[in-house]
């Protein structure tokens, strides 16, 4: 056990960083298509918008509505995955050299930490997510700028409301070598809005 720690948290730590990146990037995306599927077709079973009067017409589509099947977009997942490959060894050098150039873990030394991650590392995930994402869709050039242009800020937002208390918590108590395993973890999560953002929501 200690061998194999030793290998993944050691000699092989940008391979597990970056395999655990495109991991929780698809997990997330899993996620939150099992949430599209679920609202689309079963919310109204538990969450009924109006009361409506039995006729045969409405349990024909009761029984459409309940033997609806849910068919996965793995395609969607791959391009998750593979954003996520990408985004693997940049957090993996980051974090590196953060910790390198600001080492030890008091309140100044954490607080430098934190806000050159929120302006530089979001910034540039989130570039790679939606630039990624677009050409592995085969999206033209324009309809990409388009897209980071409407979704970029509020995506940042976001951001900028999840990551600094969670990177407090990494820079603080998380050792260098488990750090972007943490980062992953709390990606997953993360992932779940960012898929929503891509896939779901509506942007005026």
């Amino acid at each position: 056990m200690g061998v194999l720690r030793q290998l993944l948290f050691g000699k092989y730590l940008l391979i597990t960083n970056t395999v655990s990146c495109g991991l929780m990037m698809a997990a997330g995306d899993v996620i939150q298509q099992r949430s599209e599927h679920w609202k689309k077709n079963c919310s109204h079973k538990y969450f009924p918008s109006s009361v409506i009067a039995a006729s045969p017409e409405n349990e024909e589509m009761t029984t459409i509505s309940d033997t609806s099947v849910y068919g996965h977009d793995y395609m969607r997942t791959r391009n998750m995955t593979v954003v996520g490959l990408l985004q693997g060894p940049f957090h993996h050098w980051f974090y590196t050299i953060l910790d390198k150039v600001f080492p030890g873990r008091n309140a100044k030394s954490v607080l430098k930490k934190t806000l050159l991650d929120q302006s530089i590392a979001s910034p540039t995930c989130l570039a790679i997510f939606f630039i990624g994402l677009g050409i592995l869709e085969s999206r033209k050039i324009e309809e990409i700028c388009k897209e980071v242009k409407l979704k970029f800020c509020d995506t940042w937002k976001v951001d900028c409301c999840f990551w600094p208390p969670t990177q407090c918590v990494n820079f603080l108590f998380v050792p260098l070598h488990y750090r972007v395993l943490y980062t992953n973890a709390m990606t997953m999560v993360y992932d779940i809005f960012l898929s929503y953002i891509k896939y779901d929501a509506h942007f005026e």
